[in-house]
């Protein structure tokens, strides 16, 4: 949109915000540039009942994304019934990648296909006990192989190493973002140690395109929240998809 808020971005003001968000998702990316192509969204939720707020969330950035012309895909773990934990032969496969994609199950190459097709991520979760829940950590074990077919892979495979060592494989993601709720305070999730936001935005971004962006919005002492609260920052979930993500 105008107004002062467009003005302040510039080419150098975007480049500073992107490296600074490089090192901290709490500095928050710079606003998608006027005119630029519309983006192909992955949706990945994570919330196990259908009524909750959650849910509500990821409405508003799937209606975000489709107001604002995106294509989108969603994903929704707990309905389609995803097999979070890792089985004793998939372990026993994991590294194995001399056996190429024939190791990876079919639900993982599925997922694969969506994240191969995308070029923006945008996870929506609730934050229990300062991480993700289960079933998205789930996701990442199982859905981020190594080797060809898969999401990385070692140094020396040919390919130039990330800021974690490993060499990425989904480059074509450039944006990343998540949607959170908290029942604690900002600062006490802050000092606690917010592990949901540092797997995503730091242990999980090198394998994306190097310079990804990392948006984080997120809806704190959820308890004591007004369903005035909640619905306000739905609008902010929904707008910021549209217009900004």
């Amino acid at each position: 949109g105008g107004g002062a808020g467009s003005m302040f971005w510039n080419a150098l003001t975007r480049w500073t915000a992107c490296k600074l968000n490089k090192l901290t998702s709490h500095v928050p990316p710079p606003p998608r540039e006027e005119g630029k192509c519309k983006r192909h969204i992955l949706l990945i939720h994570a919330h196990p009942r259908a009524d909750s707020y959650s849910t509500a969330l990821a409405d508003a950035v799937h209606e975000g994304a489709v107001a604002g012309g995106h294509e989108l895909r969603r994903r929704t773990l707990y309905a389609e019934g995803f097999q979070s934990a890792m089985t004793d032969s998939e372990r026993g496969k994991y590294f194995d990648v001399a056996s190429g994609e024939s190791r990876i199950q079919g639900d993982v190459r599925s997922h694969l296909a969506d994240l191969r097709w995308a070029d923006s991520i945008v996870f929506v979760y609730p934050t229990w006990w300062f991480n993700m829940p289960a079933m998205l950590k789930g996701y990442f074990d199982r859905t981020l192989v190594p080797g060809p077919g898969g999401a990385w892979d070692f140094p020396g495979s040919g390919g130039e190493p990330a800021s974690n060592g490993l060499v990425p494989y989904l480059t074509n993601i450039k944006r990343i973002a998540a949607v959170s709720t908290y029942g604690a305070p900002r600062h006490i999730t802050f000092l606690a140690g917010d592990n949901g936001r540092n797997t995503i935005s730091t242990a999980i971004r090198p394998i994306f395109d190097p310079q990804c962006t990392c948006l984080w919005l997120g809806l704190y002492s959820m308890d004591d929240c007004t369903k005035e609260d909640r619905s306000r920052f739905a609008v902010r979930v929904r707008e910021t998809i549209r217009d900004h993500f």
